[in-house]
């Protein structure tokens, strides 16, 4: 075979297949070890070592501890906890008048707001325990600011709930699509749960970045379906769900496609083209769509033994962040994805922050406000 082919291009040939060699060699194991080349839990190096009091100096005056709590299956996982309550300027004055002279007062209703931080696919959570306690920080300053008749009658306290999934930091087992989803569920499961009491109203806030923006988007839309089928059931249930009043999606990535295209934009490599091969199939799109699609549904009725009540089906709205010099997002997907979101009828809101990259956008005030604003809105619009 070889006789035919003339001396001077058998090296061409022979460089040319080993090129064709290595890409094919390449794609075999992308497609193989996607797992691993998308989770990478293992980045920067001794990242899973980390311990919340390296960063506790930077996130004053936010107080973090470790919990650790079972996913659905029973693997066990991390979470970071950090919370600051927000007094206002009538607390103390309240507190020594007029519980001694006001016998005909009634105590102040309690509103605890847990915003539920799922993260992008790199590194730890204590390495993002400085960028959250900037967002909590943010909130406290915005309240103590502003006197509404809303803060005059309650005290709140907001707190942050960073999940690490399974293989990430302290958390166990092996990170899986399938796996995640389930941690995600288990981490709203005991937000419901653990900060319930009967004079606090509970609300839960979800903020994903990067590809937890698509945990995020996947984790609210299974979890309000959940909620509905618990407020419709004639048979009472000792877990109650608190409603989800908001969903955060910051630099999101809308498909594995698009992240592939993101990983390799040279469209003369052949990666950008194997995303019909992963079996990780995150896609913010198809979930949005599921929910716009469960809203439609007919509405349930409560059976009741007195009367029929009826219970809308509603989904929380949506702030869009993106990062202008974003330089792991295409351009093109945060612009996508809003046009995606109302063509469903989604109420979505989009803050474009400007001069921010990929994890800077509440670092930015622009980005910050945006945030914070969204949250208190949202907590409150649920109230009234």
């Amino acid at each position: 075979m070889t006789e035919a082919i003339p001396s001077l291009a058998i090296p061409p040939l022979m460089f040319i297949g080993l090129l064709l060699g290595l890409w094919t060699w390449k794609c075999f194991w992308i497609i193989v070890m996607q797992n691993k080349l998308l989770y990478l839990s293992w980045l920067p190096p001794f990242t899973r070592s980390e311990v919340i009091s390296d960063y506790q100096v930077e996130c004053r005056p936010v107080q973090w501890e470790e919990k650790q709590i079972r996913s659905l299956d029973g693997t066990k996982l991390a979470v970071c906890e950090g919370h600051i309550r927000v007094p206002h300027k009538d607390d103390e004055s309240f507190s020594k008048a007029g519980a001694l002279h006001n016998k005909n007062h009634v105590p102040k209703r309690k509103k605890s707001v847990v915003i539920c931080y799922f993260q992008g696919n790199g590194g730890s959570t204590p390495m993002r325990l400085p960028l959250l306690s900037h967002v909590l920080r943010g909130i406290a300053e915005t309240l103590r600011s502003t006197s509404s008749p809303m803060s005059k009658n309650e005290v709140s306290q907001y707190t942050i709930a960073a999940l690490s999934y399974r293989g990430y930091w302290t958390s166990s087992g092996r990170a899986t699509q399938s796996g995640i989803e389930m941690d995600a569920q288990a981490l709203l499961n005991w937000v419901s749960e653990s900060h319930a009491s009967p004079e606090t109203d509970l609300e839960i806030v979800v903020w994903g970045h990067s590809l937890g923006a698509a945990v995020a988007s996947s984790a609210v839309s299974t979890y309000i379906a959940r909620q509905h089928e618990g407020q419709t059931s004639n048979i009472s249930s000792s877990r109650s769900l608190a409603p989800v009043t908001g969903l955060i999606l910051e630099a999101p990535t809308s498909s594995i496609k698009d992240m592939l295209i993101s990983l390799y934009p040279q469209k003369w490599l052949p990666y950008r083209y194997l995303w019909p091969f992963s079996w990780n199939t995150w896609d913010i799109k198809a979930k949005m769509k599921q929910m716009a699609t469960w809203r439609d549904q007919p509405v349930c009725q409560i059976p009741n033994s007195e009367a029929t009540a009826s219970i809308p089906r509603s989904l929380p709205p949506i702030l869009l962040l993106s990062a202008e010099k974003d330089e792991m997002i295409p351009s093109y997907v945060p612009e996508q994805l809003e046009q995606h979101a109302k063509s469903l009828g989604l109420e979505i809101e989009r803050k474009n922050v400007l001069g921010a990259m990929h994890i800077e956008a509440p670092l930015k005030l622009d980005g910050r406000k945006a945030m914070v604003q969204f949250i208190l809105n949202g907590t409150s619009v649920s109230r009234t």
